[in-house]
């Protein structure tokens, strides 16, 4: 298994970015504007972590339409996570990786953090984004 394909964005703001690597028509999905309640089937642990989860991607403009799949994925491996927590079991290690691996698709964990770009209009801090040639500053 090989190295996670760095996003387009942040090719771009390391001054990376590439034309002949480009994926032509790279599916782009709106921005969830308005949070919505938790599914039903969340329980207590899982419920609270979406709505404090959610609206903070949301803020951060990270969170599209189809991440809340994934997002809904994430409470429930926490909310399972929880539970056994509680009963004083332990977790297993599929079940450990399995929940590292959903915090680091959002960005949740130090090193993940700095690979995930925001949909927010801002102006590239790197003086070199524009594909090695200095930007006007």
């Amino acid at each position: 298994m090989g190295r996670k394909a760095t996003p387009p964005a942040l090719k771009v703001l390391a001054g990376t970015s590439r034309p002949d690597r480009e994926v032509p028509d790279v599916p782009e999905f709106d921005l969830i504007d308005d949070f919505p309640s938790p599914p039903q089937h969340l329980n207590v642990d899982g419920a609270e972590m979406w709505n404090n989860l959610g609206p903070q991607l949301v803020a951060a403009r990270v969170l599209q339409v189809v991440d809340l799949y994934s997002l809904e994925q994430l409470c429930f491996a926490w909310q399972c996570f929880r539970k056994k927590a509680k009963a004083d079991m332990e977790a297993t290690a599929a079940e450990l990786t399995a929940l590292k691996a959903l915090f680091s698709e959002f960005g949740m964990t130090p090193a993940s953090r700095r690979k995930v770009s925001s949909g927010g209009d801002k102006a590239p801090t790197n003086k070199f984004s524009g594909n090695g040639r200095p930007t006007k500053a």
